[in-house]
């Protein structure tokens, strides 16, 4: 075959070689920063450290940056980056055993078949919602024992007082703030409200009369990490505080602004609280955003129960008008 004036296949083969060994240099050296960022966020998670504002933004995002770590490793294997290889495999597996308690969820304790199901519902409203009477219709269809609502404003007040879902819950605790800081909770069953902690936001601490016996409700709402970290830092610490000093069975409801992803959530599942999303195997679902052009990627709202409080299931809904998912959590009585 031909060659060309001056060139010659050894050229060739030459000029190949550095253009493979450039770029192989290149994804490389990426493929180490992607695995070194994720390093230290895992050694965050790892260390129970929540940092700052960026640190808890990043950590919303775990599991999907853990997910970029996933093809360096096979190409790292491939191409026998060993060393490579061995971090980004590490790092991975890091993910995976924190990701663990999400997939085998602990056992709850074991309940009465005939105990008397309570059914509550929380809902973010979002502020400026303007179609709040359409959620009213979902909530009256749903015929809850109960409704936690963040984010109340009195707008959103005054239509709900007006609408036929205010008949069917005699028993109201409202406090209808300004923009997303008001909380209300309305019930089916007598409830008394108790001195509540001293949170930024407020907090309902409430005791309801259930079927089968009282109920201790914290409705919770803390401010976001993105405007008020060192607030929603201590308002998450105050939550699993308080409950783990209850002695009755306890339900802490709400949007809490964080995630499974954050070590200050967490905490409050170490004080003896269970995640009714992880305990009926929705660890990964997602609540927020519902209103941009980007899915739902991470769960901001839950509920915990414990001090002999179990959840019998949970359902989301769609909210409309906010950019929240509701949810609707069955709770009974352990034996």
């Amino acid at each position: 075959m031909p060659v060309s004036a001056g060139s010659s296949p050894a050229a060739g083969t030459k000029i190949d070689r550095v253009e493979s060994g450039g770029l192989r240099r290149i994804w490389v050296l990426a493929g180490w920063l992607v695995t070194a960022a994720v390093g230290l966020l895992m050694l965050t998670q790892a260390s129970g450290w929540d940092g700052f504002k960026f640190v808890a933004i990043v950590q919303a995002l775990t599991p999907y940056l853990l997910l970029g770590v996933a093809p360096i490793a096979v190409l790292a294997c491939w191409t026998r980056t060993d060393r490579l290889a061995v971090m980004s495999s590490l790092v991975g597996v890091s993910g995976l055993i924190l990701a663990a308690p999400l997939v085998f969820a602990a056992d709850q304790p074991a309940h009465a078949d005939d105990a008397a199901v309570f059914n509550v519902a929380a809902v973010n409203l979002l502020f400026n919602n303007p179609v709040v009477d359409e959620v009213a219709d979902e909530l009256l269809a749903l015929g809850l024992d109960a409704i936690l609502l963040t984010e109340y404003t009195p707008d959103h007040r005054a239509v709900m007082r007006s609408h036929p879902l205010s008949e069917a819950y005699p028993y109201k605790i409202e406090s209808d703030g300004q923009l997303a800081s008001g909380i209300a909770f309305w019930s089916r069953y007598p409830i008394t409200e108790e001195e509540p902690p001293r949170t930024f936001k407020q907090t309902l601490y409430i005791t309801v009369e259930a079927p089968d016996g009282p109920v201790r409700v914290l409705g919770v709402h803390p401010p976001t990490p993105i405007f008020r970290f060192d607030s929603w830092l201590d308002d998450l610490n105050i939550f699993g505080e308080v409950g783990r000093r209850l002695q009755q069975p306890t339900l802490i409801i709400g949007d809490f602004n964080a995630s499974y992803w954050h070590p200050a959530f967490r905490d409050i599942l170490n004080k003896g609280f269970t995640d009714a999303h992880t305990a009926h195997g929705r660890g990964f679902s997602s609540s927020w955003p519902t209103d941009e052009w980007v899915p739902a990627f991470v769960r901001l709202d839950h509920a915990l129960t414990g001090n002999g409080l179990v959840s019998t299931g949970v359902e989301d809904f769609a909210v409309p008008g906010s950019d929240h998912r509701g949810f609707v959590v069955s709770v009974v009585r352990a034996r």
